[in-house]
């Protein structure tokens, strides 16, 4: 019998087929052995490739042993339709007003992208409408729409020349509303000028018109396409497959010596890992196979490898999951950003680019001349927007669950608490608590971006004995109680408990998801620090309803167990790693 089809494969084949790549008949075969057909169009949705994948299938309708996904595809590309229908009456009104006040813009991905690659508009999902304007012009191409019933909504903060003109260096977009939806007003293709710095001449220049329900537009030329849509799409490390489908058709259908010149125009702009990266992530997931290639295109070393990897592990996530490392995908963004491009005009832009939040501007009103001050101000009003948004997502959560505001209310009564709590701490209580958010910190960025063949030698799994008269014990709960009367422990035995609970209640105020995994590697590195040997436990479990295993982690010292408690007896304990490089698929446990 052959193996099921996991969803993320499912949709890869599905694309496969949608974009005209790869093995018809392997992919066929794969789709066929899908079972959770749920999983794969939460997926599509997810990844905005709902049409595209709809698109493979019915081409195939008739091969495939089962059809229980294209009716879930069909639902989910309904607004879609709709969305890009109403994209297409702004898009002809929006240009026709532009071209009246004589102004020339470009109409970037989108509707044109999709009208090119696939013949149709609506087979790519697009959010909003792309205009690329020249900068002397920006102004005044915003004034029309203003003048023509659009609204700006982003920036929304008051105007002063000091903050235009930050704004407008570390920022290449207004955002506005109108009656066809949202449209971004581009001065230039990229945040950050030193990736992808064409003139607008130029690009108009190379420009091309494509031709969408009998009016003409022009979008960029498809060089200059290709290399937008490669920096694009790394600079969000690939966040979505749609953007990969976009450059996976173009590199398929593009002659050899046009190719060997973005190769050139990459390796002078410094682009080279990007192209690299992309080339890999189209050959490994859509099977891209560039024949007839005469010279090798720019090697990027490890560098394309990294940036690949870290695109291709959040590709099987659901939105909910996403949502849970948002704060680490803004990391993972931001770190490849810095890591895509060398030069270090592009990594002094994008430093300075942190301390650079419109948001700000409107939490604290400063005058221009006091306009420096919201640098130094950058932590502590990203703390306080922390604060405010955990309190805001509780009520948004509370509302939506039909529960009452008091648990909202509750909720951050706690967080707050918390911080009177740290405050009134002795010195040394503070000091360990920061230290246990450190460490939590590097144990959840291991977990997240690391394979855990890098860093499993910094963990001890292997057995320890258990010293004698050791009265530290585990809890049936999560082992919060005070210690057991009787006896006094002495204080090496009471120094594991005091610091667990310590990272226990850390971990439940830290601004990411700290589970079992991290919490674990974070008390053994600070018990490691503080002479105490311990051992991480790792545990697996399936449940009579469940395909997957579930995974867990705690930690013991002396043989019993001081952090993720509670089920452990409903784990069996995995053996510890060896020396001949096994590797546990453990990069994620949960409870």
């Amino acid at each position: 019998m052959p193996p099921v089809t996991a969803p993320l494969e499912g949709l890869l084949a599905g694309l496969r087929l949608g974009v005209g790549t790869g093995d018809p008949e392997a992919d066929l075969e794969a789709l066929s052995q899908v079972e959770d057909w749920n999983a794969v169009a939460a997926l599509s949705r997810r990844h905005r490739v709902a049409s595209l994948l709809l698109r493979g299938m019915q081409t195939r309708t008739a091969e495939l042993a089962s059809n229980a996904g294209i009716e879930l595809l069909k639902r989910i590309r309904e607004p879609t339709v709709r969305q890009g229908m109403a994209q297409i009456a702004a898009l002809r009104r929006v240009t026709e007003l532009l071209a009246v006040a004589g102004i020339p813009c470009l109409v970037i991905k989108g509707l044109p992208l999709a009208q090119s690659l696939y013949g149709h508009p609506l087979v790519r999902s697009a959010r909003d409408i792309d205009l690329l304007v020249s900068p002397p012009a920006f102004l005044a191409a915003e004034r029309v729409l203003l003048q023509n019933g659009w609204r700006r909504v982003e920036p929304s903060f008051r105007e002063t020349p000091a903050r235009n003109r930050w704004y407008g260096r570390f920022r290449h977009e207004h955002l506005l509303v109108g009656k066809g939806g949202l449209l971004e007003l581009h001065r230039r293709l990229s945040n950050n000028p030193s990736h992808f710095d064409v003139p607008f001449e130029s690009l108009l220049a190379a420009s091309r018109e494509v031709e969408i329900g009998g009016f003409s537009l022009r979008t960029l030329g498809q060089e200059d396409e290709l290399v937008y849509l490669m920096c694009h799409g790394a600079s969000h490390y690939w966040h979505r497959l749609m953007w990969l489908c976009d450059v996976a058709v173009i590199l398929a259908a593009m002659p050899q010596e046009r190719l060997q010149r973005v190769s050139a125009r990459c390796r002078q702009a410094g682009l080279s890992s990007i192209l690299a990266s992309t080339l890999l992530l189209c050959e490994t997931a859509l099977h891209v196979r560039l024949a007839g290639r005469a010279t090798p295109l720019p090697a990027g070393g490890k560098r394309a490898v990294w940036i690949a990897r870290l695109s291709e592990r959040n590709w099987g996530k659901e939105e909910d999951a996403l949502r849970s490392s948002r704060g680490l995908d803004w990391a993972g963004q931001k770190v490849l950003r810095l890591v895509a491009k060398p030069g270090w005009r592009a990594v002094l832009h994008e430093f300075a680019s942190w301390f650079v939040v419109p948001r700000d501007w409107m939490k604290l009103d400063l005058p221009d001349r006091l306009f420096y001050l919201y640098f130094p101000l950058r932590p502590l009003l990203w703390a306080n927007g922390r604060i405010s948004g955990r309190r805001l997502s509780d009520t948004s959560a509370v509302a939506a669950n039909g529960a009452t505001a008091a648990s909202a209310g509750l909720r951050f009564g706690k967080s707050a608490q918390a911080v009177r709590a740290f405050v009134r701490a002795p010195v040394a209580a503070k000091a360990m608590a920061l230290e246990a958010a450190l460490f939590l910190l590097s144990a959840r960025l291991l977990v997240a971006h690391v394979p855990m063949r890098h860093w499993r030698r910094w963990l001890t799994t292997a057995e320890e004995p258990a010293p004698a008269g050791s009265r530290i014990a585990c809890s049936a709960g999560d082992a919060e109680g005070p210690v057991p009367t009787g006896e006094p422990l002495a204080r090496p035995q009471r120094l594991p408990r005091r610091v667990a609970r310590i990272v226990r209640r850390v971990a439940g105020h830290v601004p990411f998801p700290a589970v079992c995994l991290p919490q674990a590697m974070a008390l053994q590195w600070m018990l490691r620090r503080r002479g105490v040997s311990s051992r991480l436990v790792f545990g697996a479990r399936r449940k009579a309803e469940d395909r997957e295993l579930n995974f867990h982690a705690w930690l013991t010292v002396g043989g019993e167990c001081v952090i993720g408690g509670g089920e452990v007896e409903t784990y069996a304990a995995l053996p510890p790693f060896d020396g001949n490089g096994r590797r546990l698929d453990l990069d994620e446990p949960a409870r």
